[in-house]
């Protein structure tokens, strides 16, 4: 059966998750088709189809519904939107771990550096600050406080504007603006410590000679 809905376009990460293989955004009324096929070792066959089909709108709300195209150019918007928060909160995570890891590498140095020592505790704070940017505020969270509007609310925006056949308002188009400029600007942090400030403290780590830490790929002969 099909719930008449997309499949999850967040974003694939190396390793699945199991049990929440749930669908995507419900798709917008129209013509669709459906194919039975099979795949063994790699090659796909098809056995029946395709069989076309039409998926309509249940009934009409007070008010009339945006128009498809409108629609579909929104869910396009977003779903582009929620893949660039998957990319980016995966590579916030490996960063974080990846200072952490470090830091561990350097207590294990031959020669000790207290100047890479502070160096690394700031690149951690600078880390969870965007963290704390993206998802919010923990502990207002464990009090019930609201955490002030973060990038990753838009995870939630498509099921919120594609939950009837109505389609998106003034208010869902608004909060997609608001978390897309929100998050270009922790982007653009975020890549200057992936491209510039990580690579350099890998280098004194080097220089030190701490161990080899994950992420920084084969060792060069």
């Amino acid at each position: 059966s099909w719930g008449l809905n997309y499949p999850d376009l967040r974003g694939e990460r190396l390793t699945s998750r199991q049990g929440r293989n749930r669908g995507g955004i419900l798709v917008t009324p129209g013509k669709y088709s459906v194919t039975m096929a099979q795949r063994v070792d790699g090659k796909t066959t098809v056995l029946q189809g395709p069989q076309e089909f039409n998926v309509v709108a249940v009934y009409d709300g007070a008010l009339p519904r945006k128009s498809y195209d409108e629609m579909n150019d929104f869910r396009k918007d977003i779903i582009a939107l929620q893949q660039d928060l998957t990319a980016t909160n995966t590579e916030l995570s490996k960063a974080l771990s990846r200072i952490s890891a470090m830091m561990r590498a350097a207590d294990k140095a031959e020669n000790r550096s207290d100047e890479l020592f502070e160096k690394l505790e700031t690149a951690r704070k600078s880390l969870l600050a965007i963290d704390k940017a993206m998802n919010g505020d923990d502990v207002k969270d464990e009090i019930g406080e609201r955490s002030n509007p973060t990038p990753n609310d838009a995870n939630r925006l498509g099921w919120v504007a594609f939950g009837n056949t109505y389609g998106p308002t003034g208010n869902h188009k608004g909060a997609y603006e608001r978390a897309k400029k929100q998050l270009v600007g922790l982007k653009g942090k975020l890549a200057n410590m992936l491209n510039t400030t990580i690579p350099a403290m890998e280098k004194e780590l080097e220089r030190i000679g701490a161990p080899w830490v994950e992420g920084q790929g084969l060792i060069k002969d």
